[in-house]
């Protein structure tokens, strides 16, 4: 990661266009690869791919939603007091409050973060998914 993207991230909210609805979606994908515990170099290769899906006219975009969304795994592996629950809320204060949120979760995307291979991680990242469909339904 270049220093670019260190200092965009670091002042994303005076330099980046838009950069709540970056936030939200680095939100959404920590929300689904926290419960993996051990988040791989695999697991972020995809996050990167989906990221150059969203943003394929914008490389630093796509980088800057990389680096937030493990700025966001960070966090909550870090501090106590911000857990997956707390991010979990936070997604849910950003829908109540900005409804255009809505359309920025892809759960075509979203599945492709899913561990099929654990059952344990890839039954708490199905209730994170079955959270984020509620939240949409409600929220719509």
């Amino acid at each position: 990661m270049g220093i670019r993207v260190k200092f965009l991230s670091f002042f994303r909210e005076l330099f980046l266009y838009h950069s709540s609805s970056l936030e939200f979606r680095a939100k959404i994908y920590a929300a689904i690869l926290l419960p993996k515990g051990q988040i791989s170099d695999k697991d972020y290769k995809i996050l990167k791919e989906l990221a150059d899906e969203i943003y394929p006219k914008q490389p630093l975009r796509a980088d800057l939603l990389v680096s937030i969304t493990k700025e966001y795994v960070f966090r909550v592996n870090t501090y106590k007091e911000y857990t997956l629950d707390r991010l979990l809320k936070d997604i849910d204060y950003d829908l109540k409050h900005n409804k255009k949120f809505i359309q920025k979760i892809n759960f075509q995307r979203l599945r492709c973060l899913i561990n099929a291979d654990s059952k344990g991680y890839a039954l708490v990242q199905q209730r994170v998914y079955e959270f984020l469909l509620k939240e949409v339904e409600i929220y719509s």
